[in-house]
């Protein structure tokens, strides 16, 4: 008898976010996406009979408005983008680079509205002289006591011009993280290094329990990294930091996001860094003191960040490029559940063609990374068109 070789084998856990119907039309969806992209300008080319309304998802009435316009003169990379409410005003910062992404020189930049639709000239949060070989990033705004809290990741030279492609090049920096806080949105209060080798792109929000908590992960292993304030009052002092430890089953987390439930359980979804294009998911049940171990969804990613959040009517929603095609982020969606546990509608928020202006190294074409905000009714959601622009689409969710 032939001695045949163990095939390496590995365990699969995966949760279920997803309502069968939905995932159904998640899978039309994809189908009628890459139908497209596979040259078939007209769907009846490529198969005959084709239902209305099929592989689509409807699109809701949304107001849009440009923050910024990357522009060659200045700044032509425009990303990492968040959105708050600051008093009267709508607060966005984002960051800019004179080309590429997370090249030296990397600064952030801010701008605000009165109404989220007419915005200031940018201002500047972090500035960062080229000489300095520094690479500054924006990781999040927070608003609480009266203050505006802006968080910035800093780190030296990438080295990009000369490493593999991918993002491994990341992981020859450790990343520290800096925050500024004003009063004014004139002067702005900076506190170095109140967190060590974190990458993150979402400012804390409170939980039920009072904490201010996010997440961003260690790029030298990739673990998740949450961040806790214990009291609000000192938010640009140091955080906890609760270690999350690599997940069991294979998944490389990043850019976490997420919502709480009634039951006071906190709901962390990842991005997978390791292109499974599925959200992962770890849970918290004692306020983010412990986590469960990261398990992948048949959540639908396209490999982008995507953001979750409750509305203020009690529904809950993810935000992003919600289907599972690599890279692809010319289709930005919200999916809705009623209670945090089960997802069983999407719609459309912005799609199309893009096509950016001014080529640069990591800038992709369409909607990426969302950063959300709601305000009463309304939802602001604050993206980046071809990391070149900085937009805001606000929705009313009382008519959806």
């Amino acid at each position: 008898m032939a001695n045949h070789r163990v095939i390496p084998t590995q365990a699969i856990c995966q949760a279920t976010l997803l309502e069968a119907g939905f995932a159904a039309r998640l899978i039309d969806y994809r189908t009628r996406l890459s139908v497209f992209n596979a040259g078939y300008d007209v769907l009846t080319d490529w198969h005959p009979v084709v239902p209305e309304g099929w592989g689509e998802f409807p699109s809701v009435p949304v107001r849009r408005a440009t923050v910024y316009r990357g522009n060659l003169e200045s700044w032509a990379y425009s990303h990492h983008h968040t959105i708050a409410q600051y008093g009267d005003r709508y607060v966005a910062s984002w960051s800019n680079g004179f080309r590429h992404e997370d090249y030296v020189g990397q600064e952030v930049h801010f701008a605000w509205s009165p109404d989220g639709l007419q915005w200031s000239e940018p201002g500047i949060v972090a500035h960062t002289p080229v000489e300095t070989k520094l690479v500054r990033n924006n990781a999040g705004l927070c608003a609480a006591n009266g203050l505006l809290y802006c968080y910035v990741g800093v780190a030296k030279d990438f080295g990009r011009d000369v490493s593999a492609p991918g993002m491994s090049t990341l992981k020859e920096q450790p990343i520290h993280l800096d925050c500024y806080v004003t009063a004014d949105l004139q002067h702005w209060e900076h506190h170095d290094n109140i967190c060590e080798n974190v990458y993150l792109f979402e400012g804390p929000r409170p939980t039920r329990e009072g904490k201010y908590l996010c997440c961003g992960f260690d790029l030298q292993d990739n673990h998740a990294m949450v961040l806790i304030w214990d009291d609000p009052a000192h938010l640009s002092d140091p955080p906890r930091v609760v270690h999350i430890p690599p997940s069991p089953y294979g998944l490389k987390p990043e850019q976490g996001t997420w919502y709480q439930t009634d039951d006071g359980r906190i709901w962390m979804y990842q991005r997978d860094s390791m292109l499974s294009c599925r959200l992962g998911l770890t849970w918290s049940d004692d306020g983010g003191e412990t986590w469960s171990d990261l398990i992948r969804t048949d959540f639908p990613n396209s490999y982008s960040r995507a953001f979750a959040g409750r509305l203020t009517d009690g529904r809950y929603y993810i935000v992003g490029n919600n289907y599972d095609i690599f890279l692809d982020r010319r289709h930005l969606l919200i999916a809705l559940s009623d209670d945090g546990y089960v997802f069983d509608r999407q719609y459309t928020l912005v799609e199309g063609e893009t096509t950016r202006r001014i080529d640069g190294r990591h800038k992709e074409d369409g909607y990426h990374y969302p950063n959300c905000l709601t305000d009463r009714d309304q939802l602001f959601v604050i993206y980046s068109m071809n990391k070149e622009d900085i937009e805001v689409v606000m929705v009313d969710m009382s008519k959806l």
